[in-house]
């Protein structure tokens, strides 16, 4: 456990009028008479983004950053991808299951670029491969949760139509939504290279010397993919519904520290009063023998909920005498960690 890393994130964003993740009306149970009716999604009344739409735009931050990210396709009644982690950052990061056998057309095989082809084998007309592995998410999350229940609202309006105006609803709703997130930093950028097609694997012996895989990555090339990941929840950027709900959906909040073990100890450290103080003074007497690095929270200025007003000068004064604790904006609070993790992993 001594080597273990485990960088434990909790974090807060705000919306205003928002609509960040839609939902159906089938799974909503809704029975009403009028079909043109829009969700959002919900847990027992309370706003939520899914952490796979988290994900999406994580993802998307990091193809932005000039990282390969890796494609699906229909493949029979299977969504397959292309199973190359040393490749593909987001396999890397977010993991990757596959368990069938997959067939492509001499058109398709065609399309691949040289590497990816010496993973296929003639078969009759067609190219195959043999694609069951498993692995782990590096970096966990959970979905974003809203803080108070009861704040989904239903706005009414009138579509024009030549013929007929058509009445409709949508769901809106205005909270600060808080996301937890899991960063297993030893075993980013680390690939398991096995024939055992029962176990956790990324790569068959095969494979890793057709692909020229190692087994670990440069601790440049480790250092800059869980940076780049990082920087992607820094400056997350929901897409979904903003053409009439635009929202700011950055951190607002964020408490960052590093432990030797994996379970989250900043759970309900954020709720709708604020940041709870005491749990932090808890968690810092509790689980001090399993901390790596110091705690970094970030509380920005933008904020507009009345309960996280004057937020940052209330956890300087309460937390003044906790030298293991750092206090800044949403950047300081990513930066220190940043520049701990290069510190500590290259040099």
């Amino acid at each position: 456990m001594n080597n273990n890393r485990f960088l434990n994130i909790i974090y807060a964003i705000e919306g205003l009028n928002s609509r960040l993740n839609g939902s159906y009306k089938d799974v909503e149970g809704y029975a009403g008479g009028n079909d043109n009716i829009t969700f959002t999604k919900k847990i027992n009344k309370k706003a939520y983004v899914s952490a796979p739409c988290v994900k999406k735009n994580i993802k998307d931050f990091m193809q932005n950053e000039g990282y390969e990210i890796s494609t699906y396709k229909k493949n029979g009644s299977q969504i397959v991808s292309s199973s190359h982690p040393a490749r593909f950052v987001n396999e890397d990061i977010f993991g990757m299951m596959l368990a069938s056998k997959e067939e492509i057309t001499e058109e398709e095989y065609n399309k691949l670029d040289d590497e990816m082809k010496k993973l296929y084998k003639v078969n009759k007309k067609n190219y195959t491969r043999n694609i069951t592995k498993k692995r782990k998410a590096n970096f966990m999350l959970n979905g974003i949760i809203g803080v108070n229940t009861g704040r989904i609202y239903r706005e009414f309006g009138v579509c024009k139509a030549k013929n007929e105006s058509m009445p409709y609803k949508l769901e809106t709703y205005s909270d600060i939504l808080v996301g937890l997130g899991n960063f297993n930093i030893n075993e980013t950028a680390k690939f398991n290279i096995s024939d055992d097609t029962t176990e956790f694997r990324d790569y068959s012996i095969k494979e890793a010397k057709v692909l020229d895989v190692k087994e670990e990555l440069s601790k440049e090339e480790k250092f800059n993919r869980i940076k780049t990941a990082l920087r992607g929840l820094q400056y997350l950027s929901l897409k979904s519904n903003q053409s009439n709900y635009l929202t700011d959906t950055m951190p607002k909040v964020v408490i960052l520290g590093e432990y030797k073990w994996g379970n989250n100890v900043f759970q309900g450290l954020i709720n709708k009063d604020g940041i709870n103080i005491d749990g932090i003074k808890e968690v810092i007497e509790e689980y001090d023998d399993f901390r790596n690095s110091k705690i970094w929270i970030g509380v920005s200025s933008r904020i507009l909920n009345e309960n996280f007003q004057g937020l940052k000068g209330k956890l300087e004064e309460e937390l003044k005498y906790y030298d293991d604790i750092e206090i800044g904006t949403i950047k300081n609070a990513f930066n220190g960690y940043l520049e701990y993790l290069k510190k500590t992993m290259l040099f």
